[in-house]
């Protein structure tokens, strides 16, 4: 008879719960389940901002080249001169962009340097 629980002086099944989980027990378990998301969000993130960088090491050294010098004639033309508030969000783009390339030197950086700081403003 003790199998069905219709036994008053049987034994509690182990695997029931007795009473709910304390308050600090559900702060601890919401913080652990945070946690957890914010490390797998972190990790996607983090593969998916290096998924240019893998497309341009990818490339054959001809082809980043040619993708680093058209993608840095472009930022001359629209970005060094008067750009303008409506093309500075794009420029910065661009900047940050060409920074991923090895080609992109000091003096490349230098260049990139003052849209860039336009950006943090």
């Amino acid at each position: 008879m003790g199998l069905n629980g219709n036994d008053e002086g049987a034994e509690d099944n182990i695997f029931t719960r007795d009473r709910p989980p304390t308050r600090n027990q559900k702060r601890v378990r919401q913080a652990v389940t945070l946690g957890v998301v914010l490390a797998v969000l972190a990790v996607v993130w983090g593969y998916l901002q290096g998924g240019e960088n893998r497309a341009i090491n990818a490339m054959s050294p001809a082809q980043r080249e040619a993708l680093f010098q058209e993608t840095r004639d472009s930022f001359h033309l629209m970005c060094l001169g008067d750009a303008g508030p409506r093309l500075l969000q794009r420029c910065q783009k661009q900047a940050e962009f060409i920074l991923r390339f090895s080609e992109c030197d000091e003096a490349c950086r230098q260049e990139l340097e003052p849209v860039l700081r336009n950006a943090v403003r």
